[in-house]
């Protein structure tokens, strides 16, 4: 709020400030509301003047109104979603809204945000390259605490394969069925011993997240899911003997499971096992996490699945085709050296964990054919698949919707990148160790709702 001492010149800024955030707000809030109880009158007034007033009486929300009156919890975490779009500068939780639930207040609230909540997700993320200019798009994953919604999908209108999950605030993509070519040709010069034959599988649509879970969100999981010591140390606890305990990214306070000080919560998760990615999973989805320890119900992408949708239909060395990989298209080590003979990272576990060379899920980086970020560098992702290097030589490998069931205890496929040298080392690299990687979530479409496999 404005101190009294403000000079005239100086409250008339803010007014105007004030003035034009109200407007953001109120068009977007409107535009929602008005698009769910269809309402044409108020929405083609919303849609067509550049400079409506929010005082008419017609729109469905004034800037007085109650919003909570007009929206439910489930509601209100899409029209956060929504906000954020409109301030990408300033992070947006659904919180905000239900502490400040009318127009009015939400966009004094937005003005008054502390300089430490503006640009919070990009400002400390890093790049393992020097001088690499980092594009983010706005991070919608909701972090902090605060009730959990029933797990919806909902479209983002005019884009009929966008969607967001009510749960934990992530966008997906419906990706369209497809006769797709999985792994690499033996006689590629890529080609890994365990990444061949190459073969076709028909594949069903379904929903790929668009970006790895952030570490804002894991710890917003643990908070409301409050696993048990044993559970944690499946998830993402190490043994106070393994060097890498310097690099777990959440710790556990007074108000719960936080970020580290210093690291960026648009940070992937990093160091979580399989079992830790497949409870999220679960849980995002509305099901009993506490499942974990089995594939048989998943909604981690089957290696087929996360191989299609980082490259697409056609067969490309990354992502983005076939050109080479560059520090502008995605984040790796592009640093040999710190390897020794065998791939495995040597001077890793010395960097400080705020100065490990990991940029934040929302940055457009490893981009796929269908939009998703990080399908090429970063982290590792775990899969839904048993890892079995002859798999691909089975006939299973081709049955449709094809993954490999075979349960083994505490093994699972995690997914590597289409082709080329450096992103797989590197992409073991930055995740810290091999088998430990972030989870990514999907399921298909069945009618008009979205169901587990």
């Amino acid at each position: 709020m404005l101190e009294e001492e403000a000079s005239p010149e100086m409250q008339k800024k803010a007014q105007d400030v004030l003035e034009q955030v109200m407007q953001k707000v109120s068009r977007v809030l409107n535009e929602r509301v008005a698009q769910d109880e269809a309402d044409a009158p108020a929405l083609g007034r919303i849609m067509t003047e550049p400079v409506y007033n929010p005082d008419d009486e017609d729109l469905p929300l004034r800037p007085t109104d109650n919003i909570l009156l007009r929206r439910d919890s489930r509601c209100i975490i899409m029209d956060a979603f929504e906000l954020g779009r409109e301030f990408p500068e300033v992070e947006i939780d659904p919180r905000l809204v239900f502490d400040n639930p009318t127009i009015e207040s939400l966009s004094q609230a937005i003005v008054d945000l502390p300089k430490t909540q503006r640009t919070k997700s990009v400002e400390s993320a890093s790049t393992a390259q020097p001088g690499v200019t980092l594009t983010s798009v706005a991070f919608t994953q909701i972090t902090g605490t605060g009730e959990m919604a029933p797990c919806s999908y909902r479209p983002r209108g005019g884009e009929a394969s966008r969607y967001y999950r009510s749960t934990d605030g992530m966008e997906s993509i419906l990706l369209p069925a497809s006769m797709a070519r999985i792994g690499d040709d033996t006689n590629c010069p890529t080609a890994r011993e365990n990444e061949g034959p190459s073969h076709v599988v028909e594949l069903s649509s379904f929903l790929m997240d668009i970006e790895p879970v952030s570490l804002g969100a894991y710890a917003r999981f643990l908070n409301l899911t409050q696993p048990s010591q044993d559970e944690l140390f499946d998830f993402c606890l190490l043994p106070a003997e393994d060097a890498r305990c310097c690099h777990i990214p959440l710790t556990l306070g007074e108000e719960g499971w936080q970020v580290k000080p210093g690291v960026p919560p648009n940070w992937p998760m990093i160091l979580v096992s399989w079992y830790g990615a497949n409870a999220y999973a679960l849980w995002a989805h509305g099901e009993d996490w506490r499942s974990y320890k089995t594939a048989s119900k998943s909604f981690l992408p089957t290696e087929a699945q996360w191989e299609y949708a980082a490259r697409g239909p056609e067969t490309m060395q990354f992502p983005w085709g076939n050109d080479d990989a560059t520090p502008d298209l995605l984040n790796v080590c592009w640093d040999a050296s710190t390897y020794d003979s065998k791939g495995n990272v040597t001077a890793h576990v010395a960097t400080p964990l705020e100065e490990l060379p990991l940029v934040g899920v929302n940055v457009l980086m490893g981009v796929s054919p269908f939009g998703l970020r990080g399908m090429a560098g970063n982290v590792w992702q775990w899969c839904r698949d048993t890892y079995h290097t002859n798999f691909y030589m089975c006939t299973e490998a081709s049955d449709k919707d094809a993954w490999n069931a075979e349960e083994e205890e505490g093994w699972h496929a995690a997914a590597t990148v289409v082709g080329g040298t450096p992103a797989p080392r590197a992409v073991a690299w930055a995740s810290g160790v091999v088998h430990r990687a972030t989870s990514w979530t999907c399921c298909e479409l069945r009618g008009p709702q979205l169901v587990p496999r």
